[in-house]
């Protein structure tokens, strides 16, 4: 019974072992990563960017929004941050 005993406790050991090695390799966050840059096209403009703001059509949206003119020449729609979309008014007014 004393082999018996003795392999028993091995192949405990072995799994015991094995378990604790697979677990070291799996990846656990550890709270030092940072988080991803948005992309550009998520990015919020900055001031310095918006020279003038003004009211739109903005045919993405199919209704009048708030504008911003940038300062390199263009035009930026604060809802859908879609670049010159902007006409002065809407169709058929």
């Amino acid at each position: 019974m004393s082999q018996f005993a003795t392999a028993l406790g091995a192949a405990v050991t072995a799994v015991g072992v094995g378990a604790v090695v697979m677990a070291r390799s799996w990846p656990v966050p550890t709270g030092r990563h940072r988080a991803t840059r948005p992309t550009d096209e998520e990015q919020l403009l900055r001031p310095v960017e918006a020279l003038d703001q003004f009211e739109a059509y903005c045919p993405a949206e199919d209704r009048p929004t708030l504008q911003l003119r940038l300062r390199l020449g263009g035009t930026c729609c604060t809802e859908c941050r879609l670049p010159d979309t902007t006409r002065e008014e809407a169709p058929g007014a």
